[in-house]
């Protein structure tokens, strides 16, 4: 059910014209439910398709309206936006009994435009133009249960952080310690997350579970990946481990699209000389020696291939981030490692593990040395050497 806080949260979407088209304006749709009777706006989410995430998209495209200007990015490192925010619920009224709608902010803006300018040298203006139109949901990517969307030119992927456990551990002690690794490692396949959109207010919808308190942006390093084109992609773990939805749910019991986000094996090698294969590896023990110092564990490989053909310009000069020629020359390799925000420290991992004593070892109760020696493990068995 709709509250009227959905529709007309503190400098919300009433204060656009609702004449507005909807297929062109994102706010508009809001815009225009706010003129709506408080009768029409309770019943609305029984009628609307997709209300929840189109007043969620809203909500997120709300955020990146404040751009920051040149004067405050020259302020001083101990600024609080350069820090992570505070952890703290807080209470406002006005979004209390909200389900869907929900007043985001920007975690940390100015040492996110430094890795967007100086790390990832990521065009300002064009990334903000990104969050100027509608996104695009994507659905099917798996069991964990978060909202997911494309930026306007899928350049850039939303993803929803709903497990308190992830949150905490990424704000209170990832943030700035990646941070630091990325500036001082150039060529890190750690995925690149550009923003984080938070809040800390109670809301009735937080604790319902029907809209998220907490999104990250990453930049999306399969852009173009066309499966009909001859494209695949692969979301790889290390495959030794027992993995309860994948090793004890029935087939039946899955559906393509949830299969498709399981963790895969990788139906083929990758094809590289052995000057790649030698700077790959380099650099996934680099990047997964951090990880482990970061107690994380449970993290992927997102691997996609092209058809050589398919890619009209490799970015010189190559990096396996934003393309690799394959060593036999007929594909071109992007990847990059995500979804590490499973810290072992944590309650919940900590339960995980207890519980998950009975069964073999899993991706979520092994330990962040044992995950690391699989992980490269993994990849070694997955890369066929060619002569250059």
């Amino acid at each position: 059910m709709a509250t009227t806080a959905d529709l007309d949260g503190p400098n919300g979407p009433n204060t656009h014209d609702s004449d507005h088209d909807p297929d062109h304006d994102p706010h508009a749709f809001v815009a225009q439910m706010s003129k709506k009777s408080f009768f029409a706006r309770v019943t609305m989410p029984l009628f609307v398709d997709n209300y929840a995430i189109k007043v969620c998209e809203h909500c997120i495209l709300h955020a990146f309206r404040k751009t920051l200007s040149e004067s405050e990015l020259e302020d001083s490192e101990r600024h609080p936006l350069w820090k992570t925010p505070p952890m703290e619920a807080t209470l406002n009224l006005a979004s209390l009994f909200s389900l869907f709608y929900c007043r985001y902010q920007r975690a940390a803006p100015f040492l996110f435009r430094q890795l967007r300018e100086e790390v990832y040298e990521i065009d300002e203006d064009k990334y903000q133009q990104e969050f100027t139109q509608h996104l695009q949901p994507i659905s099917g990517l798996g069991f964990s249960g978060s909202k997911f969307f494309y930026s306007a030119n899928k350049n850039y992927i939303v993803k929803s952080i709903g497990r308190r456990f992830e949150y905490s551990f990424f704000y209170g002690q990832l943030l700035h310690p990646l941070t630091d690794y990325v500036q001082e490692n150039p060529g890190a396949l750690l995925s690149e997350i550009t923003d984080a959109l938070y809040s800390f207010e109670h809301r009735l919808g937080a604790y319902l579970g029907t809209s998220p308190s907490h999104f990250i942006v990453m930049r999306n390093v399969l852009v173009g990946l066309d499966k009909e084109k001859g494209c695949k992609k692969w979301d790889l773990k290390p495959p030794n481990f027992f993995e309860p939805t994948r090793d004890l749910v029935p087939d039946p019991m899955k559906s393509e699209a949830a299969k498709s986000g399981l963790a895969d094996e990788l139906d083929e090698q990758i094809v590289l000389t052995r000057k790649q294969k030698a700077q790959l590896m380099f650099l996934l023990e680099r990047d997964t020696e951090f990880l482990m110092k970061m107690e994380t564990i449970d993290y992927s490989l997102l691997l996609g291939r092209y058809p050589i053909d398919l890619v009209e310009n490799i970015p010189q000069p190559e990096s396996f981030i934003t393309g690799v020629r394959s060593g036999d020359g007929k594909w071109v390799y992007k990847m990059c490692v995500l979804d590490f925000f499973w810290n072992v420290t944590h309650l919940h991992p900590k339960i995980i593990q207890v519980a998950g004593m009975a069964l073999p070892e899993q991706t979520v109760t092994t330990q962040p040395y044992r995950y690391r020696e699989e992980f490269l493990k993994m990849m070694e068995d997955y890369i066929d050497v060619v002569d250059e």
